[in-house]
C-alpha cells in the first residue's frame, strides 16, 4: 500500500498546481534569488513563505518538512515567524525552541473569546501585569523582531541576547497599535529572552527570527477556520503583514469549515472570497496559494466512511482562486482522491481518527506539493524564457522525504 501511493505521488497530474500563473510573482522573486545564487553571490536577503492553517499546520510536521526541503535548496532563512513564548499544549517549531514563566495569559487559542481581536499576524496573544515574567526564544538567525502590543499605560521590557546586556523595551503609546522591537545580531545560535519590569499590562504577539536564504513559516492554530483571520483586528494583521512583506502566503485550511453546518457552498464561497480579497489589498505583491482539504472518513454504524462534506470547501476554493489572482492545490486529488483516506491508514500515514497524519503522511504531502510547486517554477522559467523545455524534463525536482 504505501508503494503504491509512493508511486501516485511521485507521478503527477501535468496541472498539480490550477491557476498556477497566480504563483508568478513568487516565482518571478525566487528566480532572482537563484539566479544570484548560481553567480556566485553570497544571499544577504530573505525569501519569506507563510503559511496559515489548521491543525494540519500547527504540528509544523508538514511545514517543517517543506522548510526542510526548500532551504536544502535554496538556504536556510531561519524559522521565520513564530508565536510568542508557548501558547499552547504541543506548540513547536523544529529547530527552535519556546519557553515562558507561568503568569501569561493566552488569547485566541480557542478562538471561542477573541476579546478586541488584538492577535497580530498569527492570531494568538499572550499577556501579563506582572513584573518578573518572561518568555525566550532559542534559535538561529542575524536578524530579530519581537512584535508586541503597544497601549495606553503598556508595561516595560528587558531584552537580552545570550545573557548580554539588557536592551530596555517599552510598550507604552498614546494608542493601541503595532509595535515591533528589532535587533541585528551575528550569524549563529542565539537565547533571546524578555522579561517584564513592572505592574503594567503586556501584550506579546510573535516573534521573527531570519537570516539570509528562505523560509517557510507555520502559523497554524488547531480547529481554525480560514474565516477566522477576519475576525482578527484588521489594522494589526495587515501592518504585521506589511511589514513581513511574504513573497508566497499559503492558506491551508477546510476540514474544520467541512464538517461545520454553518457552512454551505455559496457562503463560504462569499467568505472565503472576501477573505482573499482582503490579504490581496493588503500586500498586492504577495502570491498566494490555497493548498485544499485533505481527504477524511467518519465512523457511522461501525464503519469508516468517506466524508463528502468536503465536496463544497474544495468547490468553493477552486471557483475563488479561479477568479481571484490564487493558486490551488487540491490535496485530497493528490492524495488519490475521494475515499483515499483508508488507504492512508491502512499505509501507516494517516492516524486512526481518519482526519490526521502520521509524520511520514505529512512528509509525503509535503514532498508532493514541493514537487508540484517546483514543477511549476520550471514551467514559469521556460514560459519567460529562461529553460528549454528539454533542460526542464531533464532537471527533475525528486521527491524523496526528510525529516526536519
Amino acid at each position: 500500500m504505501i508503494a503504491e501511493i509512493g508511486e501516485r505521488l511521485k507521478d503527477p497530474p501535468a496541472h498539480a498546481i490550477a491557476e498556477a500563473t497566480a504563483l508568478d510573482g513568487f516565482y518571478a522573486q525566487l528566480a532572482s534569488y537563484e539566479s544570484s545564487l548560481r553567480a556566485g553571490e553570497k544571499p544577504t536577503d530573505t525569501l519569506r513563505v507563510l503559511q496559515w492553517g489548521d491543525s494540519h499546520t500547527a504540528a509544523d510536521i508538514f511545514t517543517g518538512e517543506a522548510r526542510h526541503l526548500i532551504q536544502q535548496q535554496y538556504g536556510d532563512g531561519g524559522i521565520g515567524y513564530s508565536y510568542a513564548g508557548y501558547p499552547f499544549a504541543g506548540f513547536r517549531i523544529f529547530g527552535s525552541k519556546h519557553s515562558q514563566s507561568s503568569g501569561w495569559k493566552t488569547q485566541g487559542n480557542k478562538f471561542l473569546d477573541l476579546g478586541e481581536g488584538e492577535l497580530g499576524m498569527g492570531g494568538i496573544s499572550i499577556s501579563t501585569q506582572r513584573p518578573d515574567e518572561w518568555v525566550s526564544l532559542d534559535a538561529p538567525c542575524t536578524s530579530l523582531e519581537l512584535q508586541y502590543l503597544q497601549q495606553p499605560g503598556g508595561g516595560s521590557l528587558l531584552f537580552t541576547d545570550n545573557g548580554g546586556d539588557p536592551i530596555p523595551i517599552q510598550t507604552e503609546a498614546p494608542a493601541i497599535g503595532p509595535g515591533t522591537f528589532r535587533y541585528a545580531c551575528p550569524p549563529g545560535d542565539h537565547h533571546f529572552e524578555v522579561e517584564t519590569s513592572d505592574y503594567a499590562p503586556v501584550t506579546l504577539l510573535g516573534w521573527v527570527a531570519t537570516q539570509p536564504g528562505v523560509t517557510w513559516e507555520m502559523i497554524g492554530i488547531n480547529g481554525a477556520e480560514a474565516p477566522l483571520i477576519l475576525k482578527w483586528d484588521q489594522k494589526l494583521f495587515a501592518q504585521y503583514l506589511k511589514d513581513n512583506s511574504p513573497a508566497l502566503i499559503v492558506l491551508a485550511y477546510g476540514t474544520n469549515e467541512a464538517a461545520s453546518p454553518l457552512w454551505d457552498q455559496a457562503s463560504y464561497s462569499n467568505t472565503f472570497a472576501n477573505l482573499i480579497d482582503t490579504i490581496h489589498s493588503y500586500v498586492p505583491e504577495s502570491s498566494i496559494l490555497v493548498v485544499g482539504p485533505a481527504d477524511r472518513s467518519l465512523r457511522q454504524h461501525y464503519a469508516w466512511q468517506p466524508y463528502a462534506g468536503t465536496d463544497k470547501i474544495i468547490e468553493a476554493q477552486r471557483e475563488v482562486c479561479r477568479t481571484h489572482e490564487c493558486a490551488y492545490w487540491d490535496e485530497r486529488e493528490r492524495m488519490g482522491g475521494f475515499g483515499s483516506m483508508q488507504d492512508w491508514v491502512y499505509a501507516g500515514w494517516a492516524q486512526p481518527d481518519h482526519t490526521h497524519f502520521t509524520g511520514d503522511g505529512y512528509h509525503a504531502l509535503a514532498d508532493a506539493l514541493m514537487t508540484d510547486l517546483m514543477n511549476g517554477f520550471q514551467d514559469y522559467k521556460v514560459r519567460h524564457g529562461s529553460l528549454t523545455e528539454s533542460s526542464v524534463q531533464g532537471a527533475g525536482s525528486g521527491n524523496g522525504s526528510a525529516n526536519p
